[in-house]
């Protein structure tokens, strides 16, 4: 699930990160910087947390109080906010700019990140990586359309220029300095996806692959080969959809080497017929960030919902749509395509899991 945001793959609070000594002083060091979060993000409500819009089926979107997925220890996340926060105050550059986006959308407001870009935008109008930025935010707000214009602008700017690496963020809490172009197009991908233009979702997903082609990045690989068979398949072109999964030939091992699953691979297996749709659905937390229990849980229904769809099954197709509806959090991928294929396929239809 690391590819539904520009998420850290080895971050503070994972089961694997090696947490520092001085339990005592980490925990009085909690009490400060918790309250630091609302300075990073003012917007939040002191009570149900922060309403962030309305999704494609009429329903509140609101992130809770500590609404990151896996990302971090609620402390250290809050330190990063309340830091990014104070560096952007001060010094307003397309580098801080990016940076306090990113630590907001960590924590869940997609609507206040995206605020912080047009803010920044405003001083750096043809900045291609804040339009990147922006679009994502867009997308994961449902707007389809927007996310779609401005990240056609960001690809028109990076146009004949190098591939462009993020900035990490500071020591104590560390990222990876992802290639911006290969998620401006990935997320253009997505946001044609959810338009159900299968067509311009393959050639963006191509474009990201591409993107990513110089550097053994088998995550990434998977990811878009993923989302490449699925536009392809959905937009009737089986041929070339199929090729793309014979072309893929990783392993687990390769993918993820310090072990456990990976949604994506195992939507691929699944497609292949590796795997058996029976026992494929998991509401396992992987441990890996956006990828808890509804993450997993989204990921593997949408994943059978579509390995339906194209089986020409309708009724198990919308049964496991409803599932990967029907999680807590309304940020992951799947719940957003999900979304999308229910408003397109069952308009009218009541989409809650108790409905007949």
């Amino acid at each position: 699930m690391g590819r539904d945001r520009d998420a850290p793959r080895r971050v503070p609070g994972h089961r694997d990160y090696e947490q520092p000594e001085g339990n005592m002083r980490s925990g009085l060091l909690n009490l400060a910087l918790v309250a630091g979060l609302l300075v990073a993000a003012p917007a939040v409500a002191q009570t149900d947390g922060s309403f962030q819009g309305t999704s494609l089926l009429g329903e509140r979107m609101v992130t809770p109080h500590n609404g990151n997925k896996n990302v971090g220890d609620p402390a250290l996340l809050a330190r990063a906010a309340a830091d990014a926060k104070a560096a952007f105050d001060a010094n307003m550059t397309i580098d801080t700019a990016t940076w306090y986006g990113r630590v907001l959308f960590y924590q869940g407001y997609a609507r206040e990140s995206a605020d912080v870009y047009r803010q920044a935008l405003k001083k750096y109008p043809d900045s291609p990586k804040l339009l990147r930025h922006l679009a994502h935010r867009q997308f994961s707000l449902r707007d389809f359309d927007a996310s779609i214009e401005t990240g056609l602008r960001a690809a028109k700017l990076y146009e004949g220029l190098p591939l462009e690496r993020e900035k990490l963020g500071p020591d104590y809490f560390p990222s990876t300095p992802d290639i911006v172009q290969y998620y401006l197009y990935y997320h253009l991908g997505q946001a044609y996806f959810a338009k159900h233009d299968f067509d311009n979702a393959a050639k963006w997903f191509a474009r990201s692959s591409q993107a990513a082609a110089l550097g053994f990045d088998p995550e990434a690989r998977t990811a878009n080969t993923y989302w490449e068979f699925l536009s392809l398949a959905r937009g009737g072109r089986m041929a070339e959809a199929r090729k793309v999964l014979d072309d893929y030939d990783l392993t687990l091992f390769q993918v993820h080497p310090e072990g456990g699953s990976d949604n994506y691979f195992d939507g691929i297996q699944l497609y292949k017929g590796h795997r058996d749709a029976k026992s494929f659905f998991t509401n396992q937390d992987s441990g890996r960030p956006f990828a808890d229990a509804d993450g997993m849980a989204a990921s593997t229904a949408y994943s059978l919902a579509n390995y339906y769809m194209l089986r020409g099954e309708r009724d198990a197709a919308r049964t496991w749509l409803k599932r990967a509806i029907n999680v807590d959090s309304w940020s992951y991928f799947a719940r957003i395509q999900a979304e999308a294929d229910w408003a397109a396929l069952f308009p009218g239809e009541d989409y809650r899991l108790d409905a007949q």
